[in-house]
Parts: structure tokens; C-alpha cells; sequence
């Protein structure tokens, strides 16, 4: 009895290790290289690309490359009339990074959208419940950052065709004039099949 327990046990042991293990497979690669999933919209190559354009360009804009102090500046949400679901805030927030990490000093970004988190800590601050190290009035905005993603799509028998057109501006908080702007485009032409999230 004992024996066929054993031979029943080795026997299971085997078929275990001849079963087939399913794994998932991943891969890492760089954000520019192609992820060879096809699909005509916005992709990561894309999103860098414009990022570095666009930082490049603003830096050229007479109001801050000759501004008479540092220009503040603010984002404000990009508007998407495409057909992809994108979280579009992507796009400013990689151009601030930019400006950040290659034009210190000759801009400062404001974060408007923390503002409810600032004032608090700012009244902490003022009525001594934590400690500050000096006071100063918020800092009023020079400039918005904003976009707008718009897309032009056909389908016919699976294929598919995107134009997507990404702009973005400067607009004058004063003045609400658009002081600069400039657009990065593409065209793919594809399967549909692609889902963008």
C-alpha cells in the first residue's frame, strides 16, 4: 500500500512537470522604438517629439528669450477633438520637463492645478501652525500653455487613415493674446484593430 502511494505521488510529480506552463512574455524598449502593434494614432515617438519641438520653439519667442525678468508661466488643459481617448495633459507636461531640464532660469512654471493644496500650506504658514521660512504673495501668471489635439479620420473595409494635428500656443494672461504657436502633424494609414487608452 505504502508503494503504490509512492508510485502514485513520483507519477503526479511527472505529469506536473510535463504540463505546459503558460507565462507572459514582456519585453522593455526604448520610447522612441516602434512597439510593432500597428494602430494609427498618437504614439509615444510622437508625444517626445513634439515635446522637444515645441520646448525649442517657445524658447524663441521674443516675450522670453528677452523678457525682463523670468516669465511666469501655467498650464491649462489641452482640448482633444480626436477620436483616440489620450490623456492629453500629457503633451504640456512633457513640454514643461523640457523647459525645465534645458532653459532653467529663463522661465518658471506655475502649478495652477495644485492650488488648493498651496493655499492651504499657505495659511498653515501665516497663522504659525507650521513653520515657514519666509512669506511672499503668490505669483501671478505671465503666460498659459495650452493645446489642441484635432483629428481627421476614414475607414473603409478595416483600413483606416488618421491626420491628427497637434497645436499648441502661448497665449498673454494680460492681454490674452496668443504670443506663439506651433504645430507638429501626422498621417498614419493602417488596420483598424488598434486600441488606444
Amino acid at each position: 500500500m505504502r508503494c503504490s502511494v509512492i508510485i502514485l505521488g513520483a507519477f503526479c510529480l511527472f505529469l506536473a512537470g510535463c504540463a505546459t506552463v503558460e507565462t507572459s512574455h514582456m519585453r522593455s524598449i526604448q520610447p522612441d522604438q516602434d512597439d510593432e502593434l500597428g494602430g494609427t494614432g498618437i504614439e509615444s515617438t510622437d508625444i517626445r517629439t513634439v515635446s522637444r519641438k515645441m520646448a525649442a520653439s517657445i524658447l524663441d519667442v521674443p516675450q522670453i528669450m528677452k523678457a525682463q525678468g523670468t516669465p511666469k508661466i501655467a498650464l491649462l488643459p489641452v482640448k482633444n477633438s480626436t477620436r483616440f481617448i489620450i490623456n492629453k495633459d500629457i503633451f504640456t507636461k512633457k513640454i514643461r520637463i523640457e523647459l525645465n531640464q534645458n532653459a532653467s532660469g529663463k522661465i518658471t512654471f506655475l502649478a495652477r492645478d495644485r492650488m488648493d493644496d498651496i493655499l492651504k500650506e499657505r495659511t498653515s504658514k501665516r497663522e504659525g501652525l507650521v513653520g515657514a521660512s519666509k512669506q511672499e504673495d503668490l505669483k501671478g501668471v505671465d503666460f498659459y500653455l495650452t493645446g489642441e489635439l484635432i483629428g481627421l479620420s476614414k475607414a473603409i473595409n478595416g483600413d483606416r487613415s488618421d491626420y491628427i494635428s497637434m497645436s499648441f500656443q502661448l497665449i498673454d494672461a494680460e492681454t490674452s493674446e496668443i504670443i506663439w504657436e506651433n504645430e507638429y502633424e501626422v498621417k498614419r494609414v493602417g488596420e483598424t484593430g488598434a486600441v488606444y487608452q
